[in-house]
C-alpha cells in the first residue's frame, strides 16, 4: 500500500512485506493436506510490528516567478512568452569592484526578476561590461570628460558620406565563459579582460588610479527575451582609494525618463544616461560624418532638430539617422529641464559654470570650428569664431567670459530669453477664479476673480501698466455645462458666434469696462450684453459651469515690453469637471504650453472651453474633423492632423499615462457627449453636424484601421455619422468599457502596455 506524502514509511515496510510474502509461498509449497492442528485450535501470538523507517526528505514548494521564485533564463532564446510575461523585466546591481594583479576589474553583480527573484543561469554572452575614467583638464575652465579603457578603430558605412578613413570609438567588452562564476542566487563575478595599465590599441590609454573610475554593464538578450533588458548600472572608484575627480552627473536619467519613459537605445540594453555617458564621451568620432559622438555635443544637437542651422546626421549599422527633423516639445533656453542638481545628478548645475565650446557649439553651431580628430587621442580640437566680436576662441577658456562677473555675463542670465523669460514674468501674476454664480436660463452669470502677486497683493487692472502696454491681454471665457462642455443651447442648436465651440468671451476692454473693483482687490463682473450674443439663452437645466481666465500681461524688460505668460485659471459654478489629464504630466515634455499667442498656459482644464464635442472644421484642410480636446490631442501627438504632420512624439504612443492620470482612459466617461466631425449647412448649428461616438471618436484615431473601426462599430461606436448631433451622451451606447475597462479581459492598461 502506497501512502501518499509518507514516501519514507512505505520504503521502510518493503523488506517485511516481501519476507511474508515468501513465507506465505513456501508453506503453500510444502503443505498439500491437513494443517498438523485441529480447527478450533487457537493460532499463535502474533509478531511484534516493526519499528517506523525514517522520514523521507521534505519536498520544498515551488515559487512561481511572479510570487518572487527563481528563473533559469541563459541567453533568453528557451524563455516561453508567458515566462518573458511573468518576469517583467530584470533588474540588475553592481555590488563590489575591485582589481586583480592585471590590474583588471573585478565585478561582482546580482540580477532579479521584476519580482525580486533570482536570475539563474545568465549566460555569459550577453552580458557587456565597460571601464573608462573622468579625466579633469587642467589649467582650464572647460569640464571633464569620459575616456574609455576599451576602444576601437571603426571604417565608414558602404554607402555613407566616409568623411573619415576611420575613426576611434569607445566600446565595451563582451563577457567570456573563462572570466566568469556564477557564485549562486542570482550574484555573478566578472572579471575585465582588459589590463588598465596596458593599453595601447588602438589608441594608447594610460592607467591613473588617482582618477573617478567608472564600470557598468548591460545585458542583451535574445530573442523576444530582449525586452528583458535592465536599466545600467553602474558604480565608481577610485583604484588609489583617494577623493578621485568626482562622478560628472550633470543629467539624471530620470530627467530624460520626463518625455521619453524609457530609453530603448541600440536594439534595447542601454537604458541609463549614467551608463551612455562612458562610451559617448569626447574621443567617440562617427567615421561616416565626422560628426562628434559625445553626449553633450550630441544630445545637444539632435535637441535642437529642425531648429539648428546645420542638420545632424550620423550613420550606424542600420544607416543614416536624420535628425534635423525633430521637433523638440519646448525652448531650448530651458536647460534645468535635463540639467538640475538633484540627489542623483549633484552635478546637475555645472552648465552654469563649465561652458564649453564642444558642448555650447552643439546648439550655436554658426561659429563652431573644429581640426581633427587627432590619430593618437581620437579627440577633436575645438574653437568658436564669436559673431558680434573677431575672436577666436580656444576650447578651455569659453569660462573666462561666460560666468558670474565675466564679461560675457552669467550662463544662465544668457538663457533668459525667449519662452523662457516669458515663463518667468508670468510667475509674477497669479490667476484665481474665485467665485461663479446666477447661472441658468435668462440669468446673466456673475464670475469674482483676483489677479495677484505671489504674496497675494491684488493688481489693479486699472492703474497697473501691465494691463495697459501695447499687446496686454486678459481674458474671461464662460462655457457650459461642466461635465462635458458644448456651449450649445439645447434648444435650438445655435452656439455662440465665431469659431466651432468658443465659449462667451470678454476680453481685457469689456472687462476693464464691466469689472467692478471690491474693497479686497477682486473683481465682479457680470456677463454684460456685450458679451453674449443675442439670440442664445443659457440652458434652464445647467447644473454646472465653467469659466477660464487667462492672458498676457506685459512686462518692461531692459526698456522693452516683454509678454508675462500667466497660468490660466478654471473656476466652476456646481460640479468641477472630471480631470482626465495631468498639467504636470504635460509639463514634463512641454515645460509649460504657451499656445495660441501666449494666452492659454498651464492647466489644461482650461482648454475644454474651446476645444469641446462642438469643435470641428470641416473645410479647412491644415485641420480638418475635430477639435474635441481628446480627439485633437491623439492626432497631434501621433502626428495625424495635417497642421502637425511633422511632430516626432519622444516615446511609445501606447503609454497613455504619459499625459493620463491612471483609471481615465478605458473608455469615455459616462456624460461624453458625441463629438462634432464637420459642420453641417449651418455652422452656427450643432444640430445638423456630422459626428463620431465619444470613445470611438477619440481612440479610433490612432486605432485607424479598417479591422479596428468596424470593431468599434459592431460594439455601439460611430464615425462621422450624417444626420445630426445629439448633445445626449453617446457613451452609454458603446460597450467598449465591457471589455476594455479597468480589470476587464482586454483593460486598456493591461493591453497598451504589451
Amino acid at each position: 500500500m502506497r501512502i501518499a506524502g509518507a514516501r519514507g514509511i512505505t520504503r521502510s515496510r518493503v523488506p517485511l512485506i516481501a519476507m511474508l510474502a515468501l513465507a506465505a509461498t513456501v508453506g503453500l509449497a510444502g503443505c498439500s493436506g491437513d494443517s498438523g492442528r485441529e480447527k478450533d485450535e487457537p493460532s499463535g501470538p502474533a509478531g511484534p510490528v516493526g519499528p517506523t523507517g525514517p522520514t523521507g526528505p521534505t519536498v520544498p514548494p515551488v515559487v512561481g516567478i511572479e510570487d518572487g521564485g527563481p528563473v533559469t533564463i541563459g541567453d533568453g532564446t528557451a524563455l516561453t512568452a508567458d515566462q518573458i510575461r511573468q518576469i517583467g523585466g530584470l533588474v540588475a546591481t553592481i555590488d563590489s569592484v575591485s582589481l586583480n594583479a592585471a590590474p583588471s576589474p573585478v565585478v561582482e553583480f546580482t540580477v532579479k526578476t521584476s519580482h525580486g527573484g533570482p536570475v539563474l543561469g545568465l549566460a555569459p554572452a550577453v552580458t557587456r561590461f565597460m571601464v573608462s575614467k573622468l579625466v579633469p583638464e587642467p589649467g582650464s575652465r572647460a569640464p571633464s570628460r569620459w575616456q574609455s579603457y576599451v576602444n576601437r578603430s571603426v571604417t565608414p558605412t558602404a554607402g555613407s558620406p566616409a568623411v573619415l578613413a576611420n575613426a576611434i570609438q569607445a566600446n565595451t567588452e563582451t563577457a567570456a565563459a573563462a572570466r566568469w562564476t556564477e557564485i549562486g542566487n542570482g550574484r555573478y563575478r566578472y572579471t575585465y579582460a582588459v589590463d588598465l595599465d596596458a593599453v595601447t590599441a588602438p589608441i594608447a590609454v594610460a592607467y591613473e588610479p588617482a582618477l573617478t573610475h567608472r564600470v557598468g554593464l548591460e545585458i542583451r538578450m535574445s530573442g523576444d527575451a530582449e525586452e528583458l533588458a535592465p536599466d545600467n548600472p553602474v558604480k565608481d572608484f577610485v583604484p588609489s582609494g583617494g577623493a578621485g575627480t568626482g562622478a560628472k552627473l550633470i543629467a539624471a536619467t530620470g530627467n530624460c525618463e520626463d518625455c521619453h519613459a524609457r530609453f530603448d537605445l541600440h536594439g534595447g540594453p542601454r537604458r541609463t544616461n549614467e551608463y551612455c555617458v562612458t562610451c559617448h564621451n569626447p574621443g567617440t568620432v562617427d567615421p561616416d560624418t565626422g560628426e562628434d559622438l559625445g553626449m553633450a555635443y550630441m544630445t545637444h544637437s539632435i535637441h535642437l532638430g529642425e531648429a539648428r542651422a546645420e542638420p545632424f546626421k550620423v550613420w550606424g549599422f542600420s544607416g543614416e539617422f536624420d535628425f534635423s527633423e525633430v521637433t523638440y516639445p519646448q525652448s531650448v533656453f530651458f536647460c534645468e529641464t535635463c540639467h538640475t542638481q538633484s540627489a542623483s545628478a549633484p552635478d546637475g548645475d555645472a552648465w552654469k559654470l563649465n561652458s564649453s565650446a564642444a558642448a555650447c557649439g552643439a546648439c550655436h553651431i554658426e561659429g563652431l570650428e573644429k581640426t581633427g580628430p587627432d590619430a593618437a587621442t581620437g579627440l577633436y580640437a575645438y574653437e568658436y569664431q564669436h559673431s558680434t566680436f573677431a575672436y577666436l576662441a580656444p576650447d578651455g577658456v569659453c569660462g573666462d567670459c561666460h560666468r558670474s562677473g565675466g564679461a560675457a555675463g552669467d550662463i544662465l542670465e544668457v538663457h533668459r530669453q525667449g519662452p523662457r523669460l516669458q515663463k518667468e514674468l508670468g510667475e509674477q501674476f497669479v490667476f484665481q477664479v474665485l467665485s461663479v454664480t446666477n447661472v441658468g436660463l435668462a440669468k446673466v452669470p456673475s464670475i469674482t476673480f483676483k489677479v495677484a502677486k505671489p504674496d497675494g497683493t491684488p493688481y489693479d487692472l486699472a492703474t497697473d501698466p501691465a494691463f495697459s502696454l501695447s499687446g496686454a491681454s486678459l481674458n474671461l471665457y464662460f462655457a457650459w455645462d461642466a461635465s462635458d462642455v458644448s456651449n450649445a443651447d439645447a434648444a435650438t442648436g445655435a452656439m455662440p458666434a465665431g469659431e466651432r465651440g468658443a465659449p462667451y468671451r470678454m476680453r481685457i476692454a469689456d472687462i476693464k469696462a464691466y469689472a467692478v473693483r471690491n474693497a479686497d482687490g477682486t473683481y465682479t463682473t457680470d456677463l454684460k450684453t456685450a458679451a453674449v450674443p443675442a439670440g442664445i439663452a443659457l440652458p434652464v437645466d445647467t447644473s454646472s459651469a465653467m469659466v477660464v481666465l487667462d492672458g498676457h500681461p506685459m512686462v518692461m524688460v531692459s526698456g522693452t515690453p516683454v509678454q508675462a505668460r500667466a497660468r490660466n485659471a478654471v473656476g466652476y459654478f456646481g460640479t468641477a469637471r472630471a480631470q482626465l489629464v495631468s498639467e504636470a504630466k504635460c509639463n514634463a515634455c512641454h515645460e509649460q504650453l504657451q499656445l495660441h499667442g501666449g494666452n492659454r498656459n498651464g492647466d489644461p482644464q482650461g482648454c475644454l472651453v474651446c476645444h469641446n464635442s462642438n469643435g470641428a472644421y470641416g473645410d479647412d484642410v491644415d485641420i480638418a474633423g475635430s477639435i474635441a480636446m481628446g480627439a485633437m490631442i491623439h492626432n497631434i501627438h501621433a502626428a495625424r492632423m495635417p497642421l502637425f504632420s511633422g511632430v516626432t512624439y519622444p516615446q511609445s504612443l501606447a503609454n497613455c499615462e504619459a499625459c493620463h492620470l491612471p483609471g481615465t482612459y478605458n473608455a469615455a466617461r459616462t456624460e461624453a457627449l458625441p463629438i462634432s466631425t464637420g459642420p453641417g449647412a449651418d455652422a452656427t448649428l450643432y444640430t445638423d453636424d456630422t459626428w463620431s461616438s465619444a470613445t470611438a471618436g477619440t481612440c479610433g484615431t490612432c486605432h485607424d484601421s479598417t479591422a479596428a473601426k468596424a470593431h468599434m462599430t459592431q460594439n455601439g461606436g460611430a464615425f462621422g455619422v450624417a444626420g445630426g448631433k445629439t448633445l445626449a451622451p453617446s457613451s452609454s451606447s458603446e460597450a467598449c468599457a465591457v471589455c476594455h475597462g479597468p480589470g476587464r479581459p482586454e483593460d486598456t492598461a493591461k493591453a497598451h502596455a504589451e
